[in-house]
């Protein structure tokens, strides 16, 4: 069983992006910028909850008697229901 890491599109290294320069910044910015920002980052606040509620995709490698080899199968498929 392999796990492959979850990918980041660019809105979610956005959002990280930006919520660490809130976190760190965020007091000594101007009011009006501190606003821009915080309407950025809930712009993006969807795609970071999709990609944090995904899950992570598991592959299996699965050899069978006959030397037939089945490289990179979705998990899913060979989990019981």
């Amino acid at each position: 069983m392999d796990a492959h890491p979850r990918e980041e599109g660019p809105e979610v290294r956005e959002y990280v992006r930006l919520t660490s320069l809130r976190d760190d910044f965020g007091a000594q910015m101007p009011p009006a910028s501190r606003q821009r920002l915080d309407e950025e980052i809930a712009a993006l606040e969807p795609a970071w909850t999709e990609h944090r509620n995904a899950r992570e995709r598991v592959t299996v490698r699965v050899r069978f008697d006959n030397g037939f080899v089945l490289d990179g199968a979705d998990a899913v498929l060979f989990t019981p229901c």
